[in-house]
């Protein structure tokens, strides 16, 4: 007998589906209440497609604009998230069921011709002339009016300012010339204060975990870092670490003093923010002889 490759299970492939979207959104430490608010999707549903709950879910089409609204605010592609959605779910009684019926109203809808168009004769010349026409040569002609009178008032106000400076000038006495001092005094020197050294930041990755960091309010870097992986950035005056997806696995070291680890395995923190004046401090407190 010929060997046939075993298909895989339709609600299985929804399973991976579904749990595959759980974890990218875990790794970015996004919630479903934050994907909830910002696409007015009921948490409900996101719950359901995670699950792969269909008996929660509303009709196929409805269901693919939810993965399509939640793979774009998690930054995936979202037509190919909908394409693997519908793979998934190949053999599914409620997807090929309303797929069927769709068809069957698509059929008994009776198509019927459009109306013929009525026949217009030649109309006179005066009325072949489109009305925007009329409308737009009135516009030209008060828009060239408009601009002329405002060029006349200009010159005329400009005219009637020299006028009166030329009265006040000749009406003010000139001014008697100061003496001339014996030496004129040494120029002042001024020195600028010396400009700060930047802030010099090292990220070494010793697991992978989800980074999103900000150099002086600008994003320089939203992506998962492989275990292994360092990466070095600058900034004028502040680091924020706005998400950090395994605190335990992210070492950072910024102007050769080792930051505290953000905390355990697993661990997702928010808004971590370094700047110049807590550099110093926590060098301060690294060197020896300080309690």
């Amino acid at each position: 007998m010929p060997d046939h490759d075993p298909q895989p299970s339709s609600h299985s492939e929804l399973a991976l589906f579904g749990e595959e979207l759980r974890r990218e959104r875990e790794i970015r430490g996004i919630s479903l209440k934050e994907i909830a608010d910002s696409t007015k999707i009921s948490k409900r549903f996101l719950e359901a497609i995670e699950r792969n709950d269909h008996k929660t879910l509303p009709a196929p089409v409805f269901t693919r604009g939810f993965v399509r609204e939640y793979a774009r605010y998690l930054g995936l592609n979202s037509e190919e998230m909908v394409n693997r959605y519908n793979y998934a779910a190949v053999g599914d009684d409620r997807i090929e069921h309303s797929t069927h019926l769709d068809r069957l109203v698509s059929a008994a809808v009776p198509q019927e011709p459009p109306p013929p168009k009525p026949k217009q004769g030649i109309p006179p010349p005066y009325k072949r002339i489109d009305r925007n026409v009329y409308i737009a040569v009135v516009l030209v002609a008060a828009l060239t009016a408009v601009s002329w009178w405002a060029i006349q008032h200009k010159r005329d106000a400009r005219a009637e300012a020299e006028a009166r400076a030329a009265d006040a000038r000749a009406a003010v006495p000139p001014m008697p010339k100061p003496p001339v001092a014996a030496a004129s005094a040494a120029p002042v020197q001024t020195t600028e204060p010396p400009q700060p050294q930047p802030l010099h930041l090292v990220i070494e990755v010793t697991d992978d975990s989800w980074v999103t960091l900000l150099a002086d309010g600008k994003t320089v870097v939203s992506d998962e870092m492989r275990a292994g992986e360092r990466r070095t950035f600058e900034a004028a005056d502040e680091f924020r670490f706005k998400t950090i997806g395994n605190a335990a696995a992210v070492i950072v070291t910024i102007n050769n003093v080792q930051i505290p680890p953000f905390g355990r395995d697993g661990q997702v923190v928010h808004n971590r923010v370094f700047t110049r004046e807590s550099i110093r401090k926590l060098a301060a407190t690294d060197t020896p002889g300080n309690p």
